[in-house]
């Protein structure tokens, strides 16, 4: 197996180590490879991963881009002229051209579908991604050659070459290579003897058993793990180094109030909006958190710590019975009473009439 022999430089931790340059490879007219290029940046492997062409299109909107303004890409100013390009685009069996004559557009035949509608997630993706490991190092068209290589193996959807991170960018000589099926892929994966390139056999293991085994390792301490990486997928970017739904950090943090998800502090009220005395229920945190569902950390936040109250009580939690419901006269005294109920002869307010149990004790103290 070629290994790199490349390798970052600590006196230079700014340099760029990448040496794709598509200039080199000579000019062709070859309808062929210009379809294969051009179909690629249309296909399921590449648009949804791909942020600039993915706003052009609007996705499955398959909004029809400038033939010049694709041609103007890296890799494509080497197919001239641009009338062979249009030659070789009208024979394609995924695209379609429009336009007149040194306007075209061009767009898919059948828009993209997003993958929850096509059943073509991520977990189906990785299925048929391998993980490829044995090119040695990078050179002007590591990339294209890669490329070529794999045409011979199945329907390749895309060819990702493994780099450290930026500013570096060094290739690691491993790369993900996109199957279109996970039957493709296992194929390749199962090859006896393995693949060889440049006369060197290929480390070859499927993405789900090289993730599994990269965990572990991360896990027991022997590896590094690496800094997560934002990517791009069908609108929206996923940064993995944040919690929570939709990139959010956390779902609502350390959480403050009771959870009505509006994000309002009604921690020390009681649902007539009285302050609550000693005996009720505080700041337990609940599921709102800062905003509740919905509110500033994704899906709110189970309410975590609390503020808790002021003696030190984690979320006003009481771990010495239930609560006890004490009264007070408008002077805010406690008022004892030996039976347990509200003395109402010292309210200065009307007394509400008194409840059910209260009727039967009156009674049976009159008999």
């Amino acid at each position: 197996m070629l290994l790199p022999e490349t390798h970052l430089d600590p006196e230079n931790p700014k340099a760029n180590y990448k040496k794709f340059d598509p200039s080199t490879l000579p000019e062709t007219d070859d309808p062929l490879v210009i379809r294969r290029q051009i179909e690629f940046y249309f296909s399921d492997g590449n648009l949804p991963t791909d942020q600039f062409l993915w706003n052009l299109t609007g996705g499955p909107e398959n909004k029809p881009v400038s033939l010049k303004q694709i041609c103007g890409f890296k890799r494509m100013r080497r197919f001239q002229p641009y009338t062979a390009v249009v030659a070789a685009l009208k024979e394609s069996e995924k695209l379609v051209l429009e336009g007149p004559e040194g306007e075209e557009t061009i767009k898919r035949k059948e828009p993209y579908v997003l993958s929850w509608e096509s059943g073509k997630d991520r977990k189906s993706r990785m299925a048929a991604t391998v993980y490829v490991k044995g090119f040695g190092d990078e050179t002007a068209t590591t990339q294209m050659d890669i490329e070529d290589f794999f045409e011979s193996h199945g329907k390749v959807m895309s060819v990702r070459l493994r780099r450290t991170d930026p500013p570096g960018n060094l290739f690691k000589g491993s790369a993900w290579v996109e199957f279109d099926s996970k039957e493709d892929a296992e194929k390749f994966v199962n090859l006896d003897p393995p693949a060889n390139w440049k006369g060197h056999f290929l480390r070859v293991k499927s993405k789900q058993t090289y993730t599994s085994e990269k965990s572990e390792a991360i896990k027991a301490g022997t590896v590094k793990a690496g800094a997560s990486k934002a990517k791009f997928f069908e609108g929206k970017t996923f940064d993995p180094s944040t919690r929570g739904r939709g990139g959010f950090r956390g779902r609502g943090g350390r959480g403050r109030g009771n959870g009505n998800g509006n994000g309002q502090d009604n921690r020390n009220k009681n649902e007539n909006g009285e302050e609550k005395k000693n005996g009720f229920k505080s700041d337990r945190g609940g599921r709102g958190g800062r905003g509740g569902r919905g509110g500033r950390g994704g899906r709110g936040g189970r309410g975590g710590r609390g503020r808790g109250n002021q003696n030190g009580n984690r979320g006003g939690r009481r771990d010495n019975g239930p609560p006890v419901i004490k009264a007070t006269n408008d002077q805010g005294k406690v008022v004892e009473n030996g039976n347990g109920k509200r003395a109402r002869e010292d309210d200065t307010t009307t007394a509400p009439p008194a409840k059910k149990v209260d009727a039967k004790t009156e009674a049976a103290a009159a008999a």
